[in-house]
């Protein structure tokens, strides 16, 4: 768990003003500040967004997301490329599925198992998100240099590009 005290007086003067290319951020710096963008991203909220986008949470918003940049997968397939257990994903898939965002089909090759289907609300549901998320971001950096808007683009792609490049699948890194 992290605490207040976990945050240093170098991190929030670096949080306020950073210098970028400055070579005095460190990777804990560096990790404190990215997982507290991911918590203020999980902080917006949408007040005037239609029923079935405020019935999701993040989780169930990169579910979604997932299902639909890669088709429908099996819940075992879609718990690895999030990196959760299988009975964390299964869970919030029925959630998904009451709100008939997803649906189950029977596997062609395989009568045993069952892929996850997004549907066409989920479809419309996970735009709508998207472009809501998108009107928030494009709302802090509207007056930010345009060349700071690109800098952090390509920054935030070679992060996420290394970041990918070194990260295990969860299936080999925990084998139990």
């Amino acid at each position: 768990m992290l605490g207040k005290a976990f945050i240093s007086k170098s991190m929030i003067d670096h949080a306020s003003s950073p210098e970028i290319g400055s070579s005095e951020v460190s990777s804990p710096e560096l990790e404190q500040l990215l997982f507290r963008l991911g918590r203020a991203l999980r902080k917006i909220t949408y007040p005037h967004c239609s029923k079935e986008a405020s019935s999701i949470d993040g989780a169930g918003y990169w579910q979604l997301a997932i299902l639909h940049e890669h088709g429908p997968l099996r819940p075992s397939d879609l718990a690895n490329i999030l990196s959760l257990d299988i009975s964390t994903v299964s869970r919030q898939l029925k959630q998904l599925e009451a709100n008939g965002l997803v649906t189950r089909k029977v596997h062609e090759q395989d009568a045993r198992a069952y892929l996850i289907i997004i549907t066409q609300t989920g479809e419309r549901v996970l735009d709508e998100i998207i472009r809501l998320r998108q009107q928030t971001i494009d709302g802090v950096v509207e007056q930010w240099p345009k060349g700071e808007v690109q800098m952090l683009l390509k920054l935030v792609e070679k992060l996420t590009f290394g970041i990918e490049k070194q990260a295990v699948p969860r299936a080999k890194a925990n084998p139990n």
